[in-house]
């Protein structure tokens, strides 16, 4: 049920991404709520998980959105591989670090995907170009994790079960 909720927020969040985040006066910070939310499972659910849900959610968004397919099913997929296997290591309900690794692979996934962009020549951007957007980027990615981080910590964490049931109180 709680990877049914999760999948249900990375399409909610791909949603906001493409229609709220594209109109003028908002279209100036522009959070990766994907990214974001895939960062939180990959650290709090592991690898597996995050990668699945990184590559499905990707591929949804280079179909709708994107200019070639696998663009952003490889760059999710990559990131979330990454939080899950690397910087999972250092999570012990740890905001800071949270906070960090958000920062790292949002600058990651900015870079993998201009390079993949200009490798296939689909884009014409400047490499100072991106470094800017990647650091506002990361910016407001970071605070959307400052504000995600509650809510999200309670739905990835897996529920750890005793093995015998104690009834309070006749102890």
């Amino acid at each position: 049920m709680r990877l049914t909720i999760a999948f249900l927020l990375l399409w909610v969040g791909l949603i906001l991404e493409a229609t709220l985040f594209q109109i003028p006066p908002i279209n100036a910070i522009h959070p990766g709520f994907v990214l974001c939310i895939l960062v939180l499972m990959a650290l709090m659910r592991g690898p597996n998980t995050a990668v699945t849900f990184a590559i499905v959610i990707g591929l949804i968004q280079d179909i709708c959105y994107g200019s070639f397919i696998g663009l952003n099913a490889f760059s999710y997929g990559l990131v979330a591989y990454f939080a899950g296997a690397v910087f999972s290591q250092f999570l012990h309900r740890n905001l800071a670090i949270t906070f960090l690794t958000t920062l790292v692979l949002t600058f990651m996934h900015m870079w993998v995907t201009f390079g993949l962009t200009r490798l296939f020549d689909v884009t014409a951007d400047r490499p100072t170009f991106v470094l800017s957007q990647s650091l506002i980027e990361m910016i407001i990615n970071g605070l959307v994790v400052l504000m995600l981080y509650p809510l999200l910590t309670r739905l990835f964490m897996k529920q750890s079960r005793s093995r015998y049931d104690v009834p309070s109180g006749d102890v």
